[in-house]
């Protein structure tokens, strides 16, 4: 997207277009406008639907996933034992990390809540998803042999909930469009979602040109694949401050940006209480928010 001068600088005052340090700072600003609106949902003690108490929880996880990036941005100094010198590093594989889980915990949030899906169909995939939880802990620590007595009946209680779960989504008139394969990985170890992440994130809101590609490249930080080795492969591309640094980060902090505002709006357009609590931000932040929820969005 080519733009004049004039633009660039309006947009430079708005903290759209930002230097490494400058897009550090919007975050925060960006940040404590998401704990006014998260806090709402606690202060309003609404009526929530089937599961809607996790919105806050996913928004949580979305706030403190930022806040540890922006922590993660003011350096890490790395010493030895031997020298008396000391190195400021910034950790950008850490930060590619945090931003895949934050773009989870959004194509999360829209999975479950952030449709307009029939209120059948949306707690169907709730009720699949808890069953994946409720299975993954008790896969967990039988095959580990490490069932403790206070563990054991939490989980004998959870798994009369798989069953209870598991009969109510039976019923369902969407449970015949799951296919074997599905059925089998439901039975055997749980099914959070029907379709893979790349999947979600093309019929997301989220702008796919921009999105997939990030996904996969931040997932291959994760599973430390040799594609993210090359990047961090030598001192400069980690030195804090440094050209080849910043250029890794800044995109990963933009993707963070643009997350955090269209989990904001995605709040603001859920409840009513919440878009009373934007309407009061000053121009500049509605501004931001609404530009970055829109340049992310189809």
């Amino acid at each position: 997207m080519e733009i004049d001068l004039k633009t660039f600088i309006a947009l430079k005052e708005l903290h759209l277009i930002d230097s490494v340090p400058d897009t550090f700072e919007s975050l925060e600003l960006i940040t404590k406008a998401s704990t006014e609106l998260i806090q709402s949902i606690y202060d309003s003690k609404p009526e929530l639907g089937e599961g809607e108490v996790f919105i806050e929880t996913l928004s949580i996880k979305i706030l403190l996933a930022t806040k540890s990036i922006i922590e993660l941005g003011k350096g890490t100094k790395v010493s030895a034992l031997t020298k008396d010198s000391n190195v400021k590093l910034l950790d950008f594989p850490s930060i590619n990390i945090l931003t895949r889980s934050i773009i989870e915990a959004f194509l999360t949030l829209e999975y479950l809540f952030f449709n307009d899906l029939s209120v059948e169909e949306r707690n169907f995939r709730f009720y699949i998803w808890q069953i994946s939880g409720y299975k993954a802990r008790q896969g967990f620590f039988n095959e580990r042999g490490i069932l403790k007595e206070n563990v054991n009946e939490k989980l004998k209680t959870e798994l009369v909930e798989i069953k209870r779960l598991k009969a109510i989504i039976e019923q369902s008139p969407f449970y015949k469009n799951i296919g074997k394969q599905s059925l089998w990985k439901l039975d055997t170890f749980g099914l959070p979602r029907l379709v893979s992440w790349i999947k979600l994130i093309k019929q997301s809101i989220l702008k796919t040109t921009i999105f997939e590609t990030s996904y996969k490249l931040y997932s291959n930080y994760a599973h430390s694949e040799f594609i993210s080795l090359i990047q961090i492969n030598g001192r400069e591309t980690l030195n804090k401050g440094s050209k080849e640094n910043d250029n890794s980060v800044l995109n990963s902090l933009r993707v963070i940006k643009m997350i955090n505002c269209i989990a904001i709006v995605g709040l603001k357009d859920k409840f009513d209480f919440a878009s009373k609590v934007f309407e009061q931000y000053d121009e500049e932040t509605k501004t931001t928010i609404l530009f970055w929820n829109e340049f992310g969005t189809e």
